[in-house]
């Protein structure tokens, strides 16, 4: 494996009701630090920039940029920030993140209430706006246009093939390579599957998060290393 710059990201976003409460997605990491550690496993030249909750799981790897993004909007400054910084090679983007940011927040009579501290526990009814949040996802490609992207997706009781055609749907509208679909049931359980579905719609099925990161591991590396031989070469 060729000395690789890899962006993952892992763990999921929380947004900020008031000091004390959080909207949340359930995330652990446990699949992003293990698809680091099989990377650096296989390539001891390759430097993996982590991004991810403070909470997630962190890869045991030497070669390792941790950044901690707890919201959409911080996900999204550090995304770019990174992007701008290094020319990424792959970027497996493994982060459940947040659909919505909290507007506002008001009591029952509609006044706003702030954020900025504890809002009281004796408050009979709250009223929080939810606004749409930045898709992360759809920002990847304009950031890193020559690096190969492994997108996820997580359904709930999903067959098979709508497993695919959601996961081929997320990967065209975002020109990803790659996208992972998988389905609640299974990450809950100790059998992971995971569907690896690639642009022309075929895809492969692993199991278990260890066959599953190897899987993300081997495809990726494989169509980074393409595209870094078919580069054009500057000769003097």
């Amino acid at each position: 494996m060729a000395g690789f710059e890899i962006l993952i990201t892992a763990g999921g976003t929380s947004e900020k009701i008031d000091e004390v409460r959080r909207i949340t997605n359930s995330g652990t990491g446990r699949l992003g630090a293990l698809v680091a550690e099989t990377f650096a496993a296989g390539c001891a030249e390759c430097r993996v920039t982590y991004l991810c909750s403070a909470s997630a799981v962190r890869p045991n790897i030497s070669a390792l940029d941790v950044r901690v993004c707890d919201d959409v909007l911080t996900l999204k400054a550090a995304v770019e920030r990174v992007c701008a910084e290094r020319r990424f090679d792959i970027v497996v983007h493994s982060m459940a993140v947040g659909d919505y940011l909290v507007r506002e927040v008001r009591d029952a009579s509609g006044d706003l209430l702030d954020p900025n501290g504890k809002i009281s526990s004796d408050l009979d009814r709250l009223v929080v706006t939810l606004e749409k949040a930045p898709k992360i996802i759809s920002l990847l490609r304009g950031l890193a246009p020559d690096a190969a992207i492994v997108g996820f997706k997580l359904l709930s009781d999903a067959s098979d093939e709508e497993l695919v055609r959601v996961g081929l749907g997320l990967l065209t509208k975002n020109r990803c390579d790659y996208v992972l679909a998988n389905d609640m049931r299974t990450v809950r359980s100790d059998r992971h599957e995971g569907l690896l579905v690639a642009a022309d719609g075929t895809y492969e099925r692993a199991v278990g998060k260890t066959d599953i990161a190897a899987l993300i591991v081997r495809r990726a590396t494989a169509l980074a290393g393409g595209r870094q031989d078919a580069a054009p070469t500057n000769h003097l």
